[in-house]
């Protein structure tokens, strides 16, 4: 299966909050087996739904939260869940990104660089306030 970095943070976290495994899934409306077998990288991640339920119970800041879906997403080998509605849903974002994309493909290396998304991200924080 996958490398459970996902298990891997929600157990720190969880521990880290004195909340037993059986209350966790007693919480999550899991049996305790089903989180163990999660917890534990025997089961894919959960849905996007009860990662949010995890986030409210573990007391999550929003990048720990953010942190958290990338892990889920990855050990499931897919798209951050969060992300693919608001694509979806938002063509200069599909566009932004495929146009950074195709760039990357024409030139066979990475034409958008790490400091030009960092200073795309902090326009966003400037221009909206911070979410």
């Amino acid at each position: 299966m996958s490398p459970n970095k996902f298990g891997s943070f929600v157990t720190a976290k969880r521990k880290a909050k004195d909340i037993t495994l059986r209350k966790m899934a007693e919480l999550l409306d899991f049996s305790p087996a089903y989180w163990s077998d999660i917890e534990k990288g025997r089961r894919n991640p959960p849905s996007l739904h009860k990662l949010e339920e995890i986030a409210k119970i573990l007391l999550l800041s929003d990048e720990e939260t953010d942190h958290m879906i990338d892990l889920a997403s990855e050990d499931r080998n897919e798209i951050p869940m969060d992300l693919p509605e608001y694509i979806k849903d938002n063509p200069l974002a599909r566009a932004a990104l495929r146009k950074a994309r195709k760039k990357e493909t024409v030139e066979g290396k990475r034409a958008v660089t790490e400091k030009a998304w960092k200073q795309f991200i902090q326009a966003l924080d400037e221009e909206g306030g911070q979410a």
